[in-house]
């Protein structure tokens, strides 16, 4: 019950509203104009194309050549005619097609390690845009949290001013002491202090906001509970979900398929290469031979390099420790996940242990400060006793608070470790650039 009437308060704080707007609008339109989540969107579609470049190599090569000038000739030919110079105007056509056979898997492994490559860029587009939305949702709760500690510590003040009027009123009548209206003016005067320092962080907040999201901090915040997703029972029902779904961990494995096909496109150079070519040229007035002269070739041909100096043994060393890099990589980023996680979790876990005992602090403080102020009208308690109730229940409802608020960073942020807070907000990326929805698809199977 009490828990439901402090999300009351924290909600309608505010009375002077400019515009409103919930936390999954302030993270969709952020997400649009984020510049982290741009220049990812940008990278990811370039790596798209790399992919359409590397498709190329399958299939054929079609060139075409011209030419027209000024020749002059003097070889053997045109002395067995008689002539020692001959000049002519020489014209060239050319037709030329190149289709690979087999090139040592240089095209099937640099297609694979671009698609690894495209897979690396899909999910950390998703690692920028959950990192962007954790972002986006603690600056929110933090200005929800800030201003409701500037509504409660303004709710003090107005209690404290309540109290010195009557002790005022009290002592104008001849039964308060100077040393009463003193203390009371001391603690007033402490209220208000509190009540600046409050406005001080919610004006951070604010600023903050802004920062992150790119807009303006709305004047009405929607208290941004979780109500579409569970989180497990267990951390380790947890962390299953987040070694299967973590963007972090799928950038890292993708990176390793990469450098898995880059070690196996270095070994190209071990096998021989075929190609199918076929060459038709057109020319005339050639050599010194006056007239047309027309060719034409289809061939299979078939270049195997025998030495290179060593630069194909070192490429494929070189290859290999790149594939250890790469899974030192993913190791590391296990690790991190795993402790982010169990982090999350146990602050979400040590956090909803004690909002109960909070609000069991926020609802006796209550009733004591109820109780002394009755007491205190018959001169059962006295005026120090009735402060310290005041400022008990503001530091309770101040605990409480910040508590509810650290709870629900803590199950945003296990929401994020799981890799799953865009679903939980209902946002959506914005599919690759491609411009040909063949490989779109093809991409797709690919994953």
């Amino acid at each position: 019950m009490f828990r439901s009437m402090i999300a009351g308060v924290l909600i309608g704080t505010v009375s002077t509203l400019s515009y409103s707007a919930s936390l999954e609008e302030v993270v969709t339109q952020g997400l649009s104009d984020n510049p982290d989540v741009q220049r990812a969107i940008s990278y990811r579609n370039s790596v798209y194309q790399e992919v359409r470049q590397a498709k190329g190599g399958y299939l054929p090569k079609v060139d075409i050549s011209a030419g027209y000038g000024y020749e002059w000739t003097n070889n053997t030919t045109t002395g067995a005619s008689g002539l020692d110079d001959v000049e002519l105007n020489r014209g060239e056509a050319g037709l030329s097609i190149r289709q690979m056979l087999f090139d040592g898997f240089a095209t099937s492994s640099e297609v694979n390690r671009q698609k690894a490559r495209a897979l690396s860029a899909d999910k950390r587009l998703v690692e920028s845009a959950e990192s962007y939305a954790l972002d986006a949702t603690r600056a929110y709760i933090e200005l929800n949290r800030r201003d409701a500690l500037f509504q409660q510590a303004k709710e003090t003040l107005y209690n404290h001013v309540k109290i010195y009027d009557r002790i005022k009123r009290r002592s104008e009548s001849g039964l308060g002491a100077l040393a009463s209206i003193q203390q009371a003016e001391g603690r007033l005067a402490l209220a208000e202090v509190n009540v600046l320092a409050a406005e001080n962080n919610l004006l951070d907040a604010k600023a903050n906001f802004q920062r992150v999201t790119g807009v303006p901090a709305p004047e009405d915040i929607v208290y941004p509970e979780l109500t579409n997703i569970t989180i497990p029972a267990t951390i380790t029902e947890t962390t299953e979900v987040a070694m299967s779904n973590h963007p972090t961990l799928q950038v890292a494995e993708a990176d390793t398929l990469a450098a898995v096909a880059q070690y196996d496109a270095a070994k190209r150079n071990y096998y021989p290469r075929f190609d199918f070519e076929v060459d038709r040229t057109w020319n005339n007035d050639l050599d010194g031979v006056d007239g047309m002269n027309e060719d034409l070739t289809a061939m299979v041909r078939m270049r195997y390099n025998l030495y290179n100096g060593g630069v194909d043994q070192a490429k494929v060393r070189q290859t290999q420790h790149q594939i250890e890099e790469a899974k030192a990589i993913q190791n590391n980023a296990h690790r991190e996940v795993m402790q982010s996680v169990e982090l999350s979790w146990n602050a979400f876990s040590i956090l909803s242990r004690q909002v109960p005992y909070l609000e069991q602090h926020v609802a006796a403080s209550q009733e004591t400060r109820n109780s002394y102020l009755k007491q205190f009208n018959i001169g059962q308690r006295s005026l120090l006793d009735l402060l310290d109730t005041e400022n008990e229940v503001f530091s309770a409802k101040n605990d409480l608070t910040n508590a509810l608020h650290d709870q629900l960073i803590a199950k945003y942020r296990v929401v994020n470790g799981m890799g799953t807070l865009l679903d939980s907000l209902n946002l959506s990326l914005p599919e690759p650039n491609l411009g040909d929805v063949e490989e779109k698809s093809q991409l797709a199977d690919a994953k």
